[in-house]
């Protein structure tokens, strides 16, 4: 909190009326959006007692976990927190690092409903976790005009980008394209899959659109730049949620990280003992 106030105090250029609109409008997505998954949460709960309901409640409970994060910080940012100004070629430019904080807590979230959907061993499912903070890490770095490192962090961030897609994919994919695994467990599968890929191909090209100067750093520019960023976090985060979520019928059998499915039952007979009498 004291960060946060530290960077509202020391901004000199503070959000416009739209960027804030807009940033309030996300907000109020995401509240709404949480309300509804834990709403869901509740009601499945009593549907799913007794019939497996534990991996269910686990994707639903990271789902609203990460909605709720989301709205806490577009909360600050709507009022103007976690934005410093940084001069660029002579000019102010506004950094909102609260962004990075964000997508630091959210998307290993995010990554880890796909790594139990999947099903993914547990050491895949910790490279990737480790893969993607190390991208949000060095993409902060990037960003921030301060450490005038733009592009080269920019490139070894999308190195990290690349290999966190690279992990989630072949893991979601190779569970999807089991036999054992249904079409509709199939389809929903690649759907969040290929959602996830779209959407945060996305935030490297807002990115170059930003630092390479073509996004102006004007109220009109910076108002678009929010209203960007906010539609893909909507869709990455809060769509994201709806479409497991109301398909969590078909994914609630999946097991968690490093468990299979179907564990086959061994049974041992009792040794024969032979005595003086006969055979027991």
């Amino acid at each position: 909190l004291w960060a946060l106030q530290r960077s509202r105090t020391a901004a000199m250029i503070p959000p416009t009326t739209c960027e804030q609109a807009v940033s309030w409008v996300v907000f109020a997505i995401f509240v709404i959006s949480s309300m509804v998954f834990l709403f869901r949460n509740s009601a499945a709960d009593e549907n799913f007692e007794g019939k497996g309901s534990a991996p269910s409640r686990r994707f639903r409970l990271v789902t609203a976990a990460i909605t709720i994060i989301a709205a806490f910080f577009y909360f600050f940012m709507a009022q103007g927190f976690g934005i410093d100004v940084q001069t660029v070629g002579g000019q102010q430019k506004n950094f909102w690092w609260l962004r990075y904080a964000d997508w630091l807590v959210t998307t290993p979230l995010l990554l880890l409903d796909l790594a139990l959907i999947a099903g993914m061993d547990v050491w895949d499912t910790f490279a990737l976790l480790v893969a993607d903070v190390l991208m949000i890490a060095v993409g902060y770095v990037a960003g921030n005009p301060a450490y005038a490192h733009t592009w080269e962090c920019f490139g070894v961030s999308m190195g990290f980008f690349l290999l966190t897609l690279y992990i989630i994919g072949e893991g979601m994919l190779e569970h999807a394209d089991d036999p054992n695994t249904s079409e509709d467990k199939e389809r929903v599968m690649k759907t969040l899959l290929w959602l996830t890929v779209l959407i945060w191909c996305t935030y490297p090209l807002y990115f170059v659109l930003e630092y390479s100067g073509v996004i102006k750093h004007n109220p009109a520019h910076r108002c678009l730049l929010v209203l960007l960023y906010g539609l893909s976090d909507v869709l990455a985060k809060a769509v994201f949620g709806f479409i497991l979520l109301l398909n969590d019928d078909i994914l609630h059998v999946a097991m968690p990280t490093g468990v299979t499915e179907n564990i086959p039952m061994v049974t041992y007979n009792q040794p024969t003992v032979y005595s003086s009498q006969g055979v027991q």
